[in-house]
């Protein structure tokens, strides 16, 4: 009888349990079904940046060679062989050191030792980046990801939210943000894990303010320890301590009360300094030295901020790419005139600070990226002033404010869909190039914001060709223009074809064209390259202009006869295009 006892006991706390995460389950199985059918799923999550916040994991438990303080770098060039072709590691004087810090590997580690010790890669050789591994970083960020959507309701559950716009806001931290994207395609990287450790350092904060319990202040020292292993940037998050003591009374009762409890203070600072010595002992054993700067070339410029470019800039801008963080921005001043003066003072001068500083950064638009991801570790601080708003607004606004949230949320799945599939530039776009491909997801206009421009001064034309006007039907492919490679002098220098063709270049025209070279007494294929024909459009669609494209090719030195054929397959429409030139270059 006592087993059965245990036995239904343990029963009744696991249907608890599930019953108290169902909707947090329903948000991310709603994700992975957005991302199985329509985003896409990606065979490769460990890359860029994601190599070097995962690599000491391989490099402990598979290659052993993280310590290598006692071996400089200028004396055994082989011990480096691996690091160096990752491109993640910078010099440390003598040494090599992971440019970046260890705190999203720590997270990682439960799901990488999993993968390690329960793998049967078939007589591969392991090195830890095998298609097992990346798939396991994916369920890492997934994992994470549950887990800061929980700490988010937790916190908007001490602000006594009502649910249905906590499990908004849920929905919205993950479907609306750019979180979709960074959980998926590069889920190596570190900001859905700092969004679980700053998320949970909201509610201990917040619970540490409300109840005075010291255990929750130990939980917040120990994500606050987390916070900077991550990203040491994010230190800045304590900053936000005064928003969540909720008023300058209870900021000031709560420091008293930890300085009246002095070894309690001293053993959450202690909690700190534990986690930060991790990565310093790290750079100890790479590197000799226990401080490393790792982001040489890299620095703050805090006298020119690129305060409008983070927010607004069509390059990455914030609201531009996450514009359900604008309603959150809304919400603050809203709340700040409805009565809440210290609620919004509080919020905006972290704003500010915060912008102010990731804006100094000399790369303010960090790399290549989708939206402006230095921003996605704070979601929940842009979250949880939309959701209180939601909670407290008549019900006319909040049909407003509801469906313009909820609009943001197909912006954002086509956005990440447009960013996977090189329809957006990764770090060039502007406004130019982003309403050109607005909402567009067809396969016309993959690439067609890549297109590559050239300095002509480096080019020299060896033969130009003038085809004239040529007319195409409909469904049908017709040859533009051929002509062998004994009648283009110095044709083994060619490195480029460049074709020209007059023509308005309309949005819906969905023909492509070819350029190929062939063997001309053989089958063999040298080139081939087939691109949609409004992928030549050098202006704007719908508007007479010269389009071009440049056609790269490795010169080709074997000394046979070769055929350079120009054809256009046409879609559902007749096409006319207009004085067709092309161009042979080599380079002067």
């Amino acid at each position: 009888m006592k087993c059965e006892a245990q036995s239904f006991l343990h029963m009744g706390f696991l249907k608890l349990i599930l019953k108290s995460i169902v909707i947090e389950a329903f948000v991310i199985f709603t994700y992975v079904f957005l991302i199985n059918n329509y985003i896409g799923n990606v065979e490769t999550t460990i890359h860029a940046d994601g190599i070097g916040y995962y690599d000491y994991l391989p490099s402990i438990f598979i290659h052993h060679d993280l310590v290598r303080n006692d071996i400089p770098l200028r004396e055994d060039s082989g011990a480096y062989s691996r690091i160096n072709a990752l491109g993640v590691y910078v010099e440390s004087g003598n040494y090599k050191v992971d440019r970046y810090p260890v705190g999203t590997a720590i997270l990682q580690l439960p799901f990488f030792l999993y993968t390690y010790l329960t793998t049967d890669l078939e007589g591969e050789p392991e090195d830890g980046y095998q298609s097992p591994f990346q798939k396991t970083i994916f369920h890492a960020a997934l994992f994470y990801l549950f887990l800061s959507i929980i700490f988010l309701r937790k916190t908007l559950e001490q602000y006594e939210t009502k649910k249905y716009a906590i499990v908004f806001a849920q929905v919205l931290l993950v479907l609306a943000t750019s979180v979709t994207h960074y959980a998926n395609v590069d889920a190596g990287f570190s900001h859905v894990y700092s969004l679980f450790a700053i998320t949970a350092f909201l509610y201990y904060v917040r619970s540490y303010f409300n109840e005075r319990d010291l255990s929750d202040f130990l939980w917040a020292s120990l994500f606050f320890g987390l916070i900077i292993l991550l990203r040491q940037i994010n230190f800045l998050v304590i900053l936000f301590i005064p928003f969540l003591a909720g008023s300058v009374n209870n900021l000031k009762e709560g420091i008293v009360k930890l300085f009246e409890h002095s070894k309690k203070l001293t053993f959450g600072i202690l909690i700190v300094l534990g986690m930060l010595f991790i990565q310093s002992l790290l750079w100890y054993l790479q590197a000799g030295s226990f401080f490393v700067y790792s982001y040489p070339g890299h620095t703050f410029d805090f006298t020119n901020p690129e305060f409008f470019n983070i927010l607004f800039s069509y390059r990455k801008g914030l609201f531009i790419y996450t514009p359900i963080l604008f309603l959150g921005l809304i919400s603050v001043l809203w709340l700040g005139i409805k009565g809440k003066p210290y609620f919004a003072l509080t919020w905006m001068s972290f704003f500010v600070i915060l912008t102010y500083v990731l804006s100094s950064w000399s790369s303010w638009y960090y790399g290549s990226s989708y939206g402006l991801r230095a921003y996605i570790d704070y979601y929940a601080i842009f979250i949880i002033p939309l959701a209180l708003l939601l909670d407290r607004i008549a019900i006319g606004i909040k049909l407003i404010v509801l469906s313009l949230s909820l609009l943001t949320v197909p912006f954002n799945i086509i956005q990440t869909y447009q960013y996977r599939m090189y329809i957006l530039h990764w770090f060039e776009m502007d406004s130019y190039k982003y309403w050109t491909v607005f909402l567009k997801t067809e396969d016309r206009f993959k690439g067609l914001v890549w297109k590559r421009k050239y300095d002509g001064s480096q080019f020299q034309t060896i033969k130009e060709i003038s085809v004239g006007d040529i007319s195409t039907s409909k469904d049908k492919t017709t040859l533009i223009y051929s002509i062998e490679s004994s009648e283009i002098p110095q044709f083994e220098d060619v490195v480029m074809i460049q074709v020209l063709i007059d023509n308005d270049y309309r949005e819906s025209n969905d023909s492509k064209i070819v350029m190929s070279i062939n063997e001309s007494e053989g089958n063999y294929n040298y080139y081939w390259h087939n691109i949609h024909f409004i992928h030549y459009m050098e202006t704007k669609f719908d508007e007479n202009q010269t389009g071009l494209y440049n056609y790269e090719i490795t010169p080709i030195l074997d000394g046979k006869e070769k055929t350079i054929r120009l054809q256009l397959s046409a879609g559902k429409q007749d096409n006319s295009l207009r004085n067709v030139k092309l161009k042979f270059l080599k380079r002067n």
